[in-house]
């Protein structure tokens, strides 16, 4: 792995500043690449050979009206890899779980501002999506056995995300996407808007969230019908969460969670809410003064940091005036930071009400 992985770094140069990368194993039929080109946006009657060098030229010179991107696409066995400029719908996992609702799919896209996504999707359920530049953030969490699976160490990763992508996405399918690649003929085709789509609660939910939601009724219910009614319960999920991993106590958290559970974000719960803000601060100057800078739960500047995370939920969850939507997003982010238990399902029920709670305030799924 390490000569492929060398191959890529140097090849970096040769690809877009912006740009996506999908390896899908649906067959070698050419009914199984006519659904793949539609799953893009593409129609695949218009399909053409070029090299990487004429799709780029008439993305910017002959793109139709009516088109938004481009794809060049390459059989390989019974993988097909699909290089996309301008759009990246590989990065959908609604399009990932489609296209590998028997097989395996796995994206690479990145953006001019570095901002970098990998996805991993077998037999229709999503293995693992992270940043290369945080592993620790990988979800759902079982990802990291897949991850620790491939011959690929953190380190690598690292030190240099592309090459470590590609590398991975030779070892999945056999194919080595290089200059060499770049420079043959696959083929082309334009791409153009996809169809709008309702979001049902399946999409928004992978196997992992599915089986918290199973376990918790509270959890489950807010999966199950996401509608704005739901807001009030996400943010004191969300905010027990934070308390209950914490161990904050006390009567200003005693006094904002009973203003929180009664959706009460009047004068006397604001009276706390400032008494909140000064208990942030505490902990937050009493972290300074603690020696080391090691985050978690393990060292005392660790819990230190984490109970003013934990405080600064309650307060987002107390704020008066505004939407209900935002104050839920602000306590169930706070909430996150906390460094929830993954043994006792908390992660994954904070996964449920950020994606829950994204739906509510975009109609969309963060996937």
């Amino acid at each position: 792995m390490d000569v492929s992985l060398t191959a890529y770094e140097r090849a970096q140069h040769l690809f877009p500043d912006h740009g996506c990368l999908t390896w899908i194993r649906t067959g070698a039929s050419d009914e199984a690449f006519a659904g793949l080109v539609r799953a893009f946006g593409g129609d695949p009657a218009t399909a053409h050979p070029a090299t990487w060098e004429d799709a780029e030229g008439e993305a910017y010179d002959d793109l139709a009206d009516d088109a938004d991107g481009i794809m060049l696409a390459a059989w390989h066995g019974a993988w097909t890899v699909v290089m996309e400029l301008f759009n990246a719908r590989g990065r959908s996992l609604r399009t990932l779980r489609d296209l590998a609702a028997d097989g395996e799919a796995y994206s690479v896209g990145w953006t001019v501002n570095g901002v970098v996504s990998v996805t991993y999707v077998a037999r229709g359920e999503l293995v693992a999506t992270f940043e290369p530049a945080d592993l620790a953030g990988i979800a759902p969490a079982s990802g990291r056995d897949w991850l620790a699976g491939l011959p690929v160490s953190e380190e690598q990763w690292r030190r240099h995300w592309f090459g470590a992508a590609l590398a991975v996405g030779e070892e999945l399918s056999g194919a080595r996407v290089d200059g060499s690649w770049l420079r043959r003929e696959h083929l082309c085709v334009q791409l153009h808007p996809l169809p709008p789509r309702p979001v049902t609660p399946a999409d928004l939910l992978d196997a992992d969230m599915r089986a918290v939601a199973e376990r918790d009724p509270r959890i489950g219910a807010i999966a199950a019908d996401p509608t704005p009614a739901k807001l009030p319960e996400i943010i004191l999920v969300a905010a027990e969460l934070a308390v209950a991993t914490t161990g904050l106590e006390g009567p200003p958290i005693e006094e904002a969670m009973r203003f929180i559970a009664a959706g009460d974000r009047g004068e006397t719960a604001q009276e706390t809410r400032n008494r909140l803000f000064r208990l942030r601060d505490r902990y937050r100057a009493e972290a300074r003064a603690v020696p080391g800078a090691m985050p978690g739960h393990d060292t005392e500047h660790g819990r230190l940091l984490l109970k003013e995370r934990a405080v600064q939920a309650l307060i987002y969850a107390l704020r008066p005036g505004a939407d209900l939507a935002e104050v839920a997003q602000e306590t169930v982010e706070a909430a996150g930071e906390t460094h929830l238990r993954e043994d006792n399902g908390d992660r994954e029920r904070e996964r449920v009400l950020n994606v829950v709670t994204y739906y509510l305030r975009t109609g969309m799924s963060p996937w």
